[in-house]
């Protein structure tokens, strides 16, 4: 499986998903759909037009989380004014109105608009095709812990897009995937990725790279008060 066609799948996502992180999966997608056209979903057959299901809340997956600091939960909800009409905007292939906002909210540490950001940079949607930029917009939401965002990130290392090559950290975020994937398909399809990649690696680079897997932990943003923006920041382009 190729990184545009994971990369693919996480553009539909997006679409279907809105601001809230839906469960795309290391799967062969279809490209974008037609304006006005229903989408088609993240998976094998083109002709299928359903949405994947959502991730919950309060799933270990979730790309966007609440931030709790001293029992006070912390949300993104009000920095993503105006989100709504992006996502058209973005849906219908329009990046210079939608892509600055986006960018915007990833600046500020929003981790779904992080995501995002790879896939923009990847494609070159509205800004120069960029694939160190994509690794690292994708590697950010991968240390919030956006389970969407480890797939790329891994395979961006594996193929040394943007980066050396390092079939260590390739390995390493497969297997934070893997790790929260339920059995069946999609996670044996990770398990293979990750296994292709360890075998690239003695036996002591994959125990290495197996231990900082399992000592992962999510450094989540705080996302700021609103009162702290500058005055032009839900301006739209």
């Amino acid at each position: 499986m190729k990184i545009r066609s994971i990369i693919h799948s996480l553009v539909l996502a997006t679409i279907l998903g809105g601001a809230t992180a839906t469960f795309a999966l290391a799967q062969e997608a279809t490209p974008l759909p037609p304006p006005g056209s229903p989408p088609p979903s993240a998976i094998n057959d083109p002709t299928l037009a359903t949405t994947p299901p959502p991730i919950p809340d309060n799933d270990p997956r979730a790309c966007k989380k609440v931030v709790i600091i001293e029992d006070i939960p912390y949300t993104w909800d009000k920095l993503e004014k105006g989100t709504d009409t992006a996502w058209v905007a973005y849906s219908n292939g329009e990046f210079p109105k939608s892509v600055p906002v986006f960018a915007k909210l990833a600046e500020l540490g929003h981790p779904v608009a992080q995501r995002l950001m790879g896939i923009v940079y990847f494609f070159g949607q509205g800004v120069p095709l960029d694939y160190r930029t994509s690794l690292s917009w994708f590697e950010k939401a991968a240390n919030q812990g956006c389970f969407e965002a480890y797939a790329p990130t891994a395979q961006m290392y594996e193929r040394g897009d943007g980066t050396i090559a390092d079939p260590g950290k390739a390995y390493m975020w497969y297997n934070i995937a893997v790790a929260q994937l339920p059995q069946g398909k999609e996670r044996r399809e990770m398990v293979e990725r990750r296994d292709a990649v360890g075998a690239l690696l003695t036996p002591a680079q994959q125990e290495a790279a197996q231990k900082r897997s399992l000592q992962f932990v999510p450094k989540l943003t705080v996302p700021p008060d609103i009162s702290e923006l500058p005055d032009d920041f839900f301006k739209q382009p």
